[in-house]
């Protein structure tokens, strides 16, 4: 067997065998996306972020900010479950989901799109907002923390591979890649015929079990766009493929030592970021400042492995964090 079949068989695709049918779905799920929602958009250095708002405004902000090559409606069955304490919104950062693509990306631009969602929806009304981001948005939770972390409230990084910092030079997340390979990186993506193609051949990055079937669903089908193709119209995913190809995310200090505002961290048991220096380093200089949740029975992407168990324990910790001292 050849290293790309063998690979290939390795991957878990949850709904695989479905033929692109929908699973069933249990009545939270379902009241969660009737939910009414406002949908919006702000131009971020000429590019349209689109992104979507619940809850009332003149309440605390809450803002949900997705994983790499994910989109805002991976949030959209969890947003309502905040809405009666804030004014939530999830986005699509630029290259991912419905927002448009860059001719180029970086850190600095992403943290731009989070604030300028904050404003436009209205979450900074009642004052300083959280941020929570998942995996690659945790990235960039951290980068907001970096750059503007005093008007935040506070910061909740969900199962992100933090790493160690060297003690003088910060450390490095993702290095851009050679010019000559980003060259190379081409725009075009595969357009399959029917939907039930694509649907069938999702999968998690990193690789993992599902069993919560409608949830992944929901997911994949909300990344698939409309695209023409020879002979008629078929289905393509919406990410830009070359979006993080051409930045690097570097921090040039240890964040988790003097941030600029409360930071708290939520990490699935099973998966494979609660392991080595890095998480080993986070549970060391946040003990006693920093609540670091561990959920049980949960790989990286931890709300859909345990979604009513990530909607409740965001809810208590957001109940009584950040702590509030004084009037």
């Amino acid at each position: 067997m050849a290293d790309g079949e063998k690979n290939e068989k390795q991957h878990i695709r949850p709904l695989e065998g479905l033929g692109g049918e929908k699973p069933p779905a249990p009545d939270w799920f379902k009241w969660a996306l009737d939910q009414p929602s406002d949908e919006g958009s702000v131009e971020v250095e000429k590019a349209v972020i689109r992104y979507s708002a619940w809850g009332e405004i003149g309440k605390p902000g809450l803002l949900f900010i997705h994983g790499g090559r994910a989109h805002r409606n991976w949030w959209r069955p969890f947003a309502p479950f905040f809405t009666e304490r804030f004014r939530v919104a999830a986005l699509d950062i630029s290259g991912l989901g419905d927002s448009e693509w860059r001719p180029r990306y970086s850190m600095e631009q992403l943290v731009n799109e989070a604030f300028a969602v904050i404003e436009d929806a209205g979450l900074d009304r009642a004052g300083r907002p959280i941020v929570v981001g998942h995996s690659f948005g945790g990235y960039v939770t951290l980068a907001s923390v970096e750059r503007f972390g005093e008007r935040l409230a506070g910061a909740v990084v969900v199962d992100s591979p933090v790493g160690l910092p060297d003690p003088d030079e910060g450390y490095t997340v993702i290095r851009a890649k050679p010019e000559e390979e980003q060259a190379k990186k081409q725009r075009s993506k595969r357009v399959y015929a029917s939907l039930a193609e694509p649907i069938e051949r999702f999968r998690f990055l990193p690789n993992q079990p599902c069993t919560n079937l409608y949830l992944v669903d929901y997911i994949a089908r909300e990344g698939l766009t409309k695209a023409p193709m020879e002979g008629g119209a078929g289905w393509t995913w919406k990410f830009d493929p070359y979006q993080g190809a051409n930045f690097d995310v570097h921090f040039d200090r240890d964040l988790l030592l003097a941030p600029r505002c409360p930071l708290a961290f939520v990490y699935g048991q099973n998966s494979a970021f609660t392991q080595g220096d890095g998480i080993a380093h986070s549970r060391k200089v946040t003990a006693g400042r920093s609540p670091l949740l561990m959920m049980p029975d949960a790989h990286h992407h931890l709300m859909m492995d345990q979604p009513i168990a990530f909607i409740s324990s965001l809810r208590m910790l957001l109940s009584c964090w950040p702590i509030r001292v004084g009037a």
